[in-house]
């Protein structure tokens, strides 16, 4: 089912938030694969942390003037749903809160129609 509801809307550059997941998942949990994304006011926080091999953190400034969430997820999803893309300039993720269905779509009229990539979040 595709999600309802979603009223937080942040538009990012795939190309930058592709590449920052690459390099945060590097560190991530091997059994879980988890990523966190925390969305604030004008930035995008992507953390990950292994007990193993440390923790990795990248900030991306965003346009975005929502309230806070941390969501979770498995890095290996979200980097199937930017090489999917490709080079899309700017994707947009829809949520509604942490622990409902996340939508990712490229902002491009012409594909978004065509791609829709939903993504259950992980508790954190």
């Amino acid at each position: 089912m595709l999600p309802r509801e979603n009223d937080k809307v942040v538009e990012l550059d795939g190309e930058l938030v592709g590449a920052a997941i690459r390099r945060v998942a590097l560190l991530a949990d091997e059994h879980s694969h988890a990523v966190q994304l925390q969305l604030e006011r004008g930035r995008l926080e992507i953390f990950s942390s292994s007990s193993q091999y440390g923790e990795a953190q990248e900030v991306v400034d965003i346009p975005y003037a929502g309230t806070a969430l941390r969501v979770g997820f498995n890095y290996q999803y979200l980097l199937d749903f930017f090489a999917a893309v490709g080079k899309a300039e700017t994707v947009r993720m829809e949520l509604k809160d942490e622990q409902s269905a996340v939508q990712f779509c490229p902002v491009d009229q012409e594909t978004q129609a065509q791609q829709r990539y939903i993504v259950m979040p992980l508790r954190v």
